[in-house]
């Protein structure tokens, strides 16, 4: 199929999806003729009413965290500041349930509850409700997001499965970034960094305001910095590190068209050259370029809040692997979203959700073909208020996908184009019940249900055709099924400043997904993806955080996490990169304490890891074993002193305590100190 041809059906499809989702939607509401009037969101408005941040991405609702039928750490714009980290990984890796692996100094994978790898391709990320992860491998490149720190007013830290709350794979959960509004909000900083590493780091905000009528926030940031010098494992390749450099431009705008419509767009930029570790546990290069566009309409009406969304993501990723072999993939993403929120009395708030994702990406290293996908998606969201003390909130959402490919395949490959002819079907929901028992105590009953659905390398974008290697992906490759089960138990100790979380979970995975395993004959045969078996954890969290003396805050938590693979012959004790009852660490601790007054910041955080083992590659894609990773307690730590109120000085410090420090199976990491100047205008 031409590419002419290719996009004039993508349009023709998206045409159709709006159509449909515009016709189903008027049905809905034509039936539910008494819904009542929704409101508008200001989020630095419901965080004073509140008296402490709020979300409304569960339901829709203003809720704080512990009424949310999810299970959901949010951190603050101040403890992102506090937290001294230059990037976001740096923040989440001090927060309850977060699992990072830190690969080299510009490169992390972030998991939920353990089931961390490389390439981790269970988390959803969001950035104001667009998706940043990559649909070509399914992970999030955290090194090239277009999102400055200072603009984040807040990440809201969603574990287990919550497809049919927040949208498109979230299988383990999902990290949610929400930035300031350029409507409500009025942020102008600026920052220059330097330390060790070779860092260097500049960022600028500007943000415009055109009376009640409109806003536009301006970012741009840059760094560069070397990678650590510890040495690369034999079993990653030969190599040579190069430097690391990223670069971004945002542009984020809303405009009032009435007092209960708005316009909001978004347009980004970024690129990111970095050292990374790939798929096959192998040390590689990235060149990472990424754009997006968004638009979104909002209007208050008499049907209830209604929102239409379209955006488009292109990533373009040129990877130069251990093998010298080239593998470039240029992704690109196209989704339409609508949604109604609206109340039926005062106990019932209901929402109906209709998406169309096109999802199309290059054949590499082998080129000259095309795998694509289209998802039609429905869902909708039941929240009753049964008394004021007990709310019961039920999500479903149904994903059909067709899958494709056209253009050319290598000689005597084991498929041909019409293989990729196939639809899938696959439901998710999510159960909530939610007791406020006391004014102190609330306890969630939770039952959650969702799919991962293969990426387009899983499916056949990643070929390799040569003498020595003949490797792809499967377009018969089944989704991840992910259930879970848990109950929480918060309670408010007021008489200690303090707030204590328990969470006792259970998940179980079907199909999970390995990269090699399967055999595809053919002349030469080829091997390849294939689905590897299932997997079950069972954990407990326990969390307690406050404040006292007004100047000082604390907080301590703890996972115990066990999991037992069920692998098919081919993928056990890791042969098939893929293990997560020998990686995953029993036992996970952390803590922070901090003093500030009026012009002194003091923070430290503390992190301990239990003795497990790592993954490592074979060469030439042959297989990967296990690799001890010994216990190890590290420590950050940030001091700041504020000279005027509107400039800051600070020093932050990550693994501070040993350096260098074995964390992953990869190098191992150094000491990092940095200082920061910060200005606010």
């Amino acid at each position: 199929m031409s590419n002419a041809r290719t996009n004039s059906g993508h349009k023709a499809a998206i045409r159709r999806a709006m159509y449909r989702i515009v016709s189903l939607t008027g049905i809905a509401l034509a039936a539910c003729p008494s819904m009542l009037h929704a409101q508008s969101i200001d989020y630095g408005s419901l965080e004073q009413l509140f008296g402490e941040p709020v979300t409304t991405s569960a339901t829709g609702s203003p809720q704080r965290a512990t009424e949310a039928p999810a299970n959901m750490e949010i951190v603050t714009a101040e403890e992102i500041r506090r937290s001294g980290a230059s990037d976001i990984p740096g923040v989440l890796r001090h927060v309850l349930g977060v699992d990072v692996m830190q690969w080299n100094s510009d490169n992390s994978d972030i998991g939920l509850r353990g089931y961390n790898q490389v390439y981790s391709p269970r988390v959803l990320v969001l950035i104001d409700g667009r998706q940043v992860y990559a649909d070509h491998y399914g992970y999030t490149p955290w090194a090239a997001l277009p999102v400055e720190l200072n603009a984040i007013r807040q990440i809201e830290v969603v574990k287990g499965p919550n497809a049919a709350l927040f949208g498109f794979n979230a299988v383990s959960g999902v990290i949610n970034i929400i930035t300031y509004s350029p409507l409500y909000d009025d942020v102008n900083t600026a920052s220059v960094s330097g330390g060790t590493q070779g860092f260097g780091q500049g960022s600028a905000i500007k943000t415009l305001k055109f009376g009640d009528k409109g806003g536009l926030r301006l970012s741009a940031s840059g760094r560069v910095d070397d990678d650590y010098s510890t040495p690369i494992p034999a079993s990653a390749g030969t190599l040579l590190r190069n430097h690391n450099d990223h670069f971004a431009f945002d542009l984020d705008g809303v405009v009032r068209l009435s007092n209960s419509v708005q316009l909001e767009f978004e347009a980004s930029h970024t690129g990111a050259a970095s050292n990374d570790f790939g798929p096959v546990y192998s040390f590689a290069h990235d060149e990472n370029l990424s754009s997006s566009v968004k638009t979104q309409l909002t209007a208050d009406t008499d049907y209830g809040l209604v929102k239409a969304t379209v955006y488009r993501n292109w990533i373009s990723i040129n990877t130069f692997n251990a093998l010298n072999t080239k593998i470039k993939f240029d992704d690109e993403v196209t989704v339409a979203q609508f949604q109604d929120i609206y109340r039926l009395g005062t106990d019932h708030t209901l929402r109906l959700s209709l998406e169309y994702r096109h999802s199309s990406v290059n054949t590499t290293p082998f080129v000259g073909g095309h795998v694509f996908y289209d998802v039609y998606s429905a869902g909708g969201m039941w929240n009753w208020n049964i008394t004021p003390s007990l709310s019961l909130t039920n999500a479903v959402r149904f994903d059909s996908l067709r899958l494709g490919r056209d253009g050319a395949t290598p000689a005597g490959y084991p498929f041909v184009n019409s293989d990729w002819n196939r639809s899938l079907g696959e439901w998710s929901y999510n159960s909530g019940l939610v007791w406020k028992v006391d004014d102190p105590d609330t306890l969630r009953l939770l039952v959650s249900r969702g799919d991962q659905l293969p990426s387009l390398a899983n499916f056949g974008a990643f070929v390799i055709a040569s003498p020595a290697v003949n490797t792809t992906g499967n377009p018969n490759i089944d989704p991840t099924d992910v259930m879970n089960y848990e109950i929480d138990w918060d309670r408010a100790l007021p008489i200690f400043g303090a707030k204590f979380r328990t969470a006792v979970f259970y998940e179980k995975f079907a199909d999970l997904i390995s990269l090699t395993g399967g055999s595809f004959g053919g002349a030469p045969a080829y091997t390849g993806m294939a689905n590897a078996g299932s997997s079950a954890g069972r954990g407990m969290e326990v969390s307690l955080k406050g404040t006292f003396l007004t100047h000082w805050r604390w907080g301590a938590n703890y996972r115990f996490e066990y999991i037992s693979d069920q692998f098919e012959p081919f993928a056990r004790d890791g042969k098939a990169y893929l293990d997560f009852e020998h990686v995953t660490p029993r036992h996970v601790a952390k803590a922070n304490l901090g003093w500030a007054d009026d012009r002194w910041e003091v923070d430290g955080f503390l992190g301990y890891q239990s003795a497990t083992q790592g993954l490592a590659g074979l060469p030439f894609s042959s297989g990967s074993f296990l690799t001890p990773v010994p216990d190890y307690v590290s420590v950050d730590a940030r001091l700041a002193y504020k000279p005027t109120e509107w400039a800051t000085l600070s020093i932050s410090g990550q693994n501070l305590l040993q350096s260098p420090q074995q964390q992953t199976s990869g190098p191992e990491v150094e000491r990092r100190v940095f200082a920061t100047l910060s200005v606010n205008y």
